[in-house]
């Protein structure tokens, strides 16, 4: 998703989710919420602030409880799809590490990677046989191999740079489910509350 505005480093749903926790804070503690996570120097030294900041803490956990409450049977799946996908990417992870080794090309779990212009991106939804011939070509025309995967949790979200001539990444599908979408927003939100914890 793109992000709300400039200045906003979060996207349009977390921004929606902001604005709607926003309603509860400004009204029972004369703070702007939003203005809090972009600006939390202008409030760390006001009194009471500590006190007031473990308040909207749980009015955030409230939030999330809240909107996660009524969506059990999407959480399940969710947790289903995640151990699929991960299982997923252990078993391509596997193919390829053999077949990079076979072909002696360095293959590499990279911290950063300055990712190319020249680039082309290959979306999968699933393992499969055919998969494992796509891996060979793009392993016979590579420099090197990259997993370039994210970690959510105890879940992986797979993907894999092969970097030659032609740049190739090849990445499975992560689930389009909205609990997973509102996780996110919670964790990113979470994440800017407690850097602001730690300025208090």
């Amino acid at each position: 998703m793109a992000e709300a505005d400039e200045e906003a480093p979060w996207d349009d749903q977390t921004d929606s989710i902001i604005n709607d926790i926003n309603k509860t804070v400004s009204k029972k503690y004369y703070i702007n919420f939003r203005d809090l996570l972009l600006n939390p120097g202008k409030y760390v030294t006001q009194d009471n602030f500590p006190a007031t900041f473990q308040n909207i803490r749980k009015e955030v956990a409230a939030y999330f409880e809240n909107l996660l409450e009524g969506m059990k049977d999407e959480q399940e799946r969710l947790s289903e799809e995640l151990d699929s996908l991960t299982s997923q990417y252990q078993q391509i992870d596997s193919v390829i590490s053999n077949k990079a080794s076979l072909s002696r090309i360095p293959y590499i779990k990279s911290a950063t990677i300055e990712r190319p212009e020249n680039e082309e991106a290959i979306t999968i939804r699933s393992y499969e046989p055919g998969i494992e011939a796509l891996i060979g070509k793009l392993i016979s025309i590579s420099n090197y191999v990259a997993d370039i995967s994210t970690s959510y949790g105890n879940s992986v979200f797979g993907s894999w740079l092969f970097s030659g001539q032609k740049n190739y990444t090849l990445s499975l599908q992560v689930p389009d489910n909205r609990v997973l979408s509102i996780q996110i927003s919670r964790d990113t939100i979470n994440s800017m509350l407690d850097m602001i914890g730690t300025l208090i």
